[in-house]
């Protein structure tokens, strides 16, 4: 399959095949390998909308060019409502679709990733006189717990003091170098925070802020403890309820330093506010030396970046929760970072190891292409949706919701989307209506683009697959809500 398919889709084949012309230089770069025998993209309305569609969307300034429709009748042999269903557009986060599709095609449900821990040097009586070298293969979701149960694990089996350093192994990923400030200058958020094949807790560094009235100010600790980092506490105490207002501190980072500030009321009592702090190096590094030693280990070595080397022994691996567990957390909770490592994961799959963002694309196309779906004009730049170089066709990604219905892992998939007014980022919309639990979809939201793609199950007992996209001005206010209106149109079909 491999061979086959690199004859007939290059990865010299990158550009004038069908890209919008909005795209830049540097999407183009991202662009899927194309198919050979595909027909191309056409753009164009290819059906009426309804008129009450029509009419709402004069209402809320939302131009209809900027609007892409399809949805189809699962039952049915051609689609109930298109409307330009060809044009490229830029996703947002149901991105995340086509990554955790491709993720379970290529890798099963049942896959798990694997942590490794190798000794290097002579352990006796629970001396480790050497180094501890950690080796990670990609696993999106080495949290608090799963890393406390590593850590422990060791220690049960009799590595108690380590007299050497810890290395830590990040080559099963090669990456180029990414600032988490290129996207919207927020490097400190964890929705950008960089892939890396050991990763901790998503990259995200935990502050405890805690509410003391008797002094009237507002403690900030950090989680794991940051070693040389300056914390400037500027936060206030204020009085009333705790709202979002008086929960939204600002972090402003320079060098070593770091200056929290905002406002917090007393009534929040203890709540946790998460940022990327550190390299994923450095991040390892700091919560193996605090949980080390808060579970009793002896540990005073630093931090090596490194590889194993022969003569290192395994001495431990850590499994992670399957991939049917994890796509939960992606789809439900639109989580970044963990649908980036799953592309690079499938990529390794695909092209073997090292995982590189090409191999991730191919990984990709070649699932597309097993499905029959027409890919032209795809751009996937990290499988996340944070991206301003996107793009997908409401059709691209309609044919694969029908792909997916048709396969024997789609209660897997459908599952891991948000349930419609119940959970994940659907939780609050149609909360109080009929629709509510009628929908598995995932949502995508830029500032420019929104979008929304899924299940519906009518209220006549149709099952429809629906994506809805839109691009352009206005698109937090008045796209969305014509997505809300045309959805409700849906269900009554």
């Amino acid at each position: 399959m491999l061979k086959r398919f690199l004859m007939t889709a290059g990865l010299c084949v990158w550009v004038g095949l069908g890209v919008a012309a909005e795209q830049t230089k540097t999407a183009t770069a991202h662009l899927l390998p194309q198919p050979a025998e595909m027909s191309p993209v056409r753009h164009g309305q290819t059906a009426d909308l309804p008129e009450e569609v029509t009419a709402l969307a004069q209402q809320y300034n939302t131009p209809l060019e900027n609007l892409s429709v399809y949805i189809r009748d699962l039952s049915a042999d051609a689609p109930m409502l298109e409307h330009n269903d060809k044009v490229p557009r830029n996703p947002a986060s149901t991105m995340k679709l086509v990554t955790t599709w491709t993720a379970l095609k290529l890798l099963g449900p049942a896959y798990t990733w694997k942590t490794e821990a190798w000794l290097r040097g002579e352990l006796k009586d629970g001396v480790l006189n050497g180094d501890l070298v950690l080796k990670g293969y990609g696993d999106p979701y080495l949290t608090d717990e799963a890393f406390w149960q590593l850590l422990h694990d060791l220690q049960l089996k009799g590595l108690k003091d380590i007299r050497g350093n810890l290395v830590v192994d990040n080559s099963f990923f090669s990456i180029p170098e990414y600032d988490p400030a290129d996207f919207d200058n927020e490097p400190t958020r964890v929705y950008n925070a960089r892939p890396s094949a050991l990763m901790f807790n998503f990259q995200a560094s935990r502050f405890l802020f805690e509410a003391d009235d008797s002094s009237g100010k507002v403690g900030v600790t950090p989680f794991p403890l940051i070693p040389g980092l300056q914390l400037e506490n500027s936060m206030v105490l204020s009085k009333g309820r705790c709202s979002k207002a008086a929960y939204h501190p600002s972090f402003e980072q320079d060098g070593g330093s770091m200056r929290v500030r905002g406002v917090y009321s007393a009534d929040c009592g203890k709540s946790f506010v998460l940022r990327v702090m550190s390299t994923p190096e450095e991040h390892v590094f700091n919560a193996f030396r605090d949980m080390w030693q808060s579970l009793g280990g002896v540990f005073s070595g630093g931090l090596q970046a490194g590889v194993v080397q022969d003569g290192d022994v395994l001495f431990h691996t850590h499994e992670s929760r399957t991939l049917g567990e994890q796509i939960r957390f992606v789809n439900k909770w639109s989580n970044n970072v963990m649908a980036r490592n799953m592309m690079l994961t499938s990529g390794a799959k695909f092209g073997g190891a090292p995982a590189t963002l090409d191999k991730g694309r191919l990984a990709i196309a070649s699932v597309l292409q097993e499905a029959g779906i027409d890919y032209t004009g795809m751009v996937v730049e990290n499988g996340a949706g944070l991206s301003r170089h996107a793009r997908l066709t409401a059709r691209q990604l309609g044919e694969l919701l029908e792909a997916a219905w048709r396969d024997p892992y789609m209660p897997e998939f459908m599952a891991s989307m948000p349930l419609l007014g119940e959970d994940g980022t659907l939780a609050e919309r149609f909360k109080g209506s009929d629709l509510r639990g009628r929908s598995h979809m995932k949502t995508g939201t830029l500032n420019d683009a929104t979008s929304i793609a899924g299940y519906m199950l009518t209220r006549s007992g149709k099952r429809l697959v629906i994506v809805l996209q839109y691009n352009g001005g206005n698109a937090q206010g008045g796209g969305r809500r014509l997505h809300d209106d045309i959805l409700k149109w849906a269900f009554e079909q």
